[in-house]
């Protein structure tokens, strides 16, 4: 009886807790300075993401005005009077307007969505064409940084 009395005190601790469900709001639009860096090399531009397409203007380097726009199948660039559309399935996957797109797509049309409360926010997992990534955001909602697992890409939102 000795045994028992503990083992029942610990279940009716435990049956009294609740488990919490986490609802993060991802932003279905989105307009944020971010920082891309893939390997050595990394510039500032500013993503702003609407419901149908990714605009991404570089503000760094020699490309700085170089507007890219990606719709889920095409790719416009356009500098200065220049603008050329390209199908977007394909250019390289490592363009951020593709990456910003193919990760929100993922995260609002999944059924099973990896997210899972970390300190200070959320961490969603997930797959894109370019490969399995990761993406933290705040507890505020607010995006922190985006990376890939088997590259060396990252996206880190500046406030």
């Amino acid at each position: 009886m000795k045994k028992i009395a503990p083992l029942i005190l610990i279940f009716l601790l435990l049956s009294g807790c609740k488990v919490k469900n986490y609802t993060p709001e991802i932003p279905l639009t989105l307009e944020q300075n971010v920082r891309v860096t893939s390997g050595d090399f990394s510039y500032d531009c500013k993503i702003c993401k609407t419901e149908s397409d990714v605009t991404v203007t570089v503000n760094s380097t020699a490309a700085q005005g170089l507007t890219m726009v990606y719709d889920g199948s095409n790719l416009n660039f356009s500098f200065a009077d220049f603008s050329y559309d390209i199908n977007g399935k394909n250019f390289e996957r490592k363009n951020p307007a593709i990456v910003i797109y193919e990760v929100f797509d993922y995260i609002n049309t999944t059924e099973q969505l990896n997210a899972k409360k970390i300190d200070g926010g959320f961490k969603y997992e997930g797959k894109i064409s370019l490969g399995d990534f990761i993406l933290i955001q705040n507890d505020d909602n607010s995006l922190s940084v985006l990376t890939m697992r088997n590259i060396d890409y990252k996206i880190e939102f500046i406030e």
